[in-house]
């Protein structure tokens, strides 16, 4: 008996979105956003301001769900202009070295 042929995954496609990677974007951007919000409590209490607590978790609360919001939307973009059918908005891999400026 032969064996069938291993069956596709859908991630094999590169033309597909990939949502898996897209969510360790924003895993990435809140561990980001964790360290910024520490450097910013960090800040805040070496200085005169007397803030409530409420308020300064808010605060960082918004620095966190940024920093993932930029991540996600990174590679969201990232993905859609790799699949995208016509060539002016895929992602240019060459570097300017050969490229003259007028």
């Amino acid at each position: 008996m032969s064996r069938s042929p291993r069956p596709h995954s859908r991630n094999d496609d590169p033309s597909r979105f990939n949502g898996f990677k897209v969510l360790w974007a924003a895993f990435i951007g809140a561990g980001i956003g964790v360290v910024l919000s520490i450097f910013l409590n960090t800040f805040i209490r070496n200085t005169p301001a007397d803030l409530p607590t409420a308020r300064l978790f808010y605060l960082y609360a918004v620095v966190t769900f940024s920093a993932v919001l930029f991540g996600s939307s990174i590679e969201s973009m990232r993905q859609l202009q790799e699949s995208a059918p016509e060539e002016e908005y895929r992602s240019n891999k060459t570097t300017l070295q050969g490229k003259r400026r007028r």
